[in-house]
């Protein structure tokens, strides 16, 4: 089967026809075919379509905290460098040499001027623009003018900071940054994201398609059933389900007591909380799920940023930074604290792991349809699918932008 037939085969997975069925009112739709969870050729058209087309998460600021740090990532199966300039900017780039396409950078680099071919020794500054090339015009005949407009650059990848989080759009037609963040803005207000500090990290591997494993991080109706002591710490009355916001996800809730990663255990000390919020959201929690593969978790004594990262058809990895109130990030007094909303955490996402197992073997069955949803619960994972084949069509919220 050729290249062409594999796309043509893999597009089919979110046809007319099935786009049609994720339009029907919740009770009566069906979700996105089973070959969207398990087929590889559909796994590679959304890495090549899907987060090319949005704004992807890229990695933290704070992974490059200082003017001359850079650092080689991985987004939607492109290497690329993070790179902070000397002016304090972060710059994104594809880790390529314009030259010849060597690879450029391999590990992680502090203090930098100039980034290095390994090939051919062309340097090139932080903000992207060439610098020198040994030898061009022969041997000994070095070409240092960098003041050439028409001199190659490294090719740059737009990108935008937005508190410690840099994210990329790979094919630059996705509309304003703040427009697609517009709705986390508005939904996130009263709580200062500024104050926050990273302060620890998780990784978790789960044996899920990335999209089973974000529904079910969305899904608050399996909570009685798989995470009961969440599901005693959360008041009832009222337990709202997912709310679309734009392309993304929302949800909150209040505490009806302590643990379970979401406060800290009474016999914990206490992490400080921030300052000037008000009395209506001391005892709250908001949640989004940034389309298409972040969650982030706002209490108003700690945040937790959630990447759900593609590894293969059947296998993704979550990984979760934990952000607290300023020094809390740190300091020692706040150690223990930090350390037991951490366990918290990896306990609540065990109680995940095999419920997310079940999901993706339960694709292989021909008779599943893409699903009987409720119409209370499952209305937030029906604009994901409806997001999923929006990206890939270029759709909606995904239509390209004339400004980008």
């Amino acid at each position: 089967m050729g290249v062409n037939s594999n796309f043509d085969r893999s597009l089919s997975v979110v046809s007319d026809r099935v786009v049609e069925r994720l339009s029907h009112p919740t009770e009566q739709a069906r979700g996105l075919p089973n070959d969207a969870f398990t087929s590889d050729e559909f796994f590679q058209l959304e890495q090549k379509t899907l987060f090319a087309n949005s704004w992807t998460f890229a990695a933290p600021a704070s992974d490059v905290p200082h003017p001359g740090d850079m650092k080689p990532i991985e987004v939607a199966g492109r290497s690329l460098i993070l790179a902070r300039g000397q002016h304090g900017d972060i710059n994104v780039f594809h880790n390529v040499c314009p030259h010849r396409g060597a690879r450029l950078l391999i590990e992680a680099n502090s203090g930098q001027q100039t980034l290095v071919c390994p090939y051919h020794a062309w340097s090139f500054n932080l903000e992207g623009h060439l610098q020198g090339r040994p030898h061009y015009h022969g041997p000994d005949r070095h070409d240092r003018d960098s003041t050439d407009p028409q001199r190659p650059c490294l090719f740059r990848v737009r990108s935008h900071t937005w508190y410690d989080w840099v994210f990329v759009n790979l094919s630059a037609k996705a509309p304003a940054f703040e427009d697609y963040v517009a709705p986390f803005v508005s939904e996130f207000q009263g709580f200062d994201l500024s104050v926050f500090k990273p302060g620890a990290y998780r990784r978790f591997e789960f044996d899920s398609n990335w999209k089973l494993t974000v529904e079910n991080y969305c899904d608050f109706y399996h909570v009685f059933k798989v995470h009961p002591a969440l599901h005693q710490m959360m008041a009832q009355d009222p337990r709202r389900a997912m709310q679309p916001g734009g392309a993304h996800l929302f949800n909150g809730y209040s505490f009806a007591g302590n643990g379970r990663g979401l406060v800290v255990d009474d016999d914990s000390p206490d992490l400080p909380m921030i300052a000037g919020l008000s009395d209506n959201l001391k005892n709250t929690m908001v949640y989004g799920n940034l389309f298409p593969n972040i969650a982030i978790n706002v209490y108003p004594t700690n945040l937790q940023f959630v990447l759900f990262e593609p590894v293969a058809a059947g296998k993704s990895a979550m990984h979760m930074w934990f952000y607290f109130v300023g020094d809390a990030a740190d300091n020692e007094t706040c150690r223990n604290a930090r350390d037991t909303l951490c366990e918290e955490w990896a306990d609540l996402n065990a109680e995940d792991l095999d419920i997310c197992r079940r999901l993706q073997e339960g694709r292989h069955c021909d008779a599943y349809d893409g699903g009987r949803l409720a119409p209370y619960w499952d209305s937030g994972t029906l604009h994901f699918h409806q997001q999923v084949a929006d990206a890939i069509h270029q759709r909606g919220h995904f239509a390209p932008s004339i400004d980008a």
